[in-house]
């Protein structure tokens, strides 16, 4: 009997591996995305319909080391240089960070542009409908937001 358990836990162990890049890029396959791949950091692109030229429109970077995965995708936004506007953006990204828990929006210092990031745990392994799901999320996030983060620029 104990050695039904041992073999049971071992399975399990093995099955959720920590994510890879290979599994990632395996992942993106499958859901037909368009990306360039550099050393673990992945760019998921879009083609400009006039040139037919693709260009990056979100990053995702595996970090096996510390077992986690990071997402980032921009928004229509950008924080304000000074002035009202940028004390009315910040509070505007904190009420953001407060209504969506699973994302955050960040405040790129030296462009301006406000980003929207999700990070998760790898540890134990990612199958793609968890992986397609947090895409999602962040995708549909960024949209949902997007008319508003537009507005910080105005």
């Amino acid at each position: 009997m104990k050695l039904t358990v041992f073999l049971a836990m071992l399975m399990v162990t093995i099955s959720f591996a920590a994510l890879s890049t290979t599994t990632v890029a395996s992942y993106l396959d499958q859901l037909g995305a368009a990306y360039e791949e550099e050393e673990g950091t992945f760019w998921l692109l879009a083609l400009d319909s006039l040139s037919g030229e693709a260009f990056p429109i979100f990053y995702i970077e595996v970090n096996t080391p510390m077992e986690a995965c990071f997402m980032a995708g921009p928004t229509p936004g950008v924080v304000p240089a000074s002035g009202a506007g940028r004390a009315a953006a910040f509070a505007k990204l904190a009420e953001l960070n407060s209504t969506y828990p699973f994302v955050k929006f960040e405040h790129d210092m030296t462009t301006g542009e406000i980003i929207c990031t999700y990070t998760f745990s790898t540890e134990n392994g990612v199958g793609i409908e968890a992986f397609s799901a947090m895409l999602q999320v962040i995708f549909g996030t960024i949209d949902e937001t997007a008319a508003e983060l537009a507005e910080l620029s105005r």
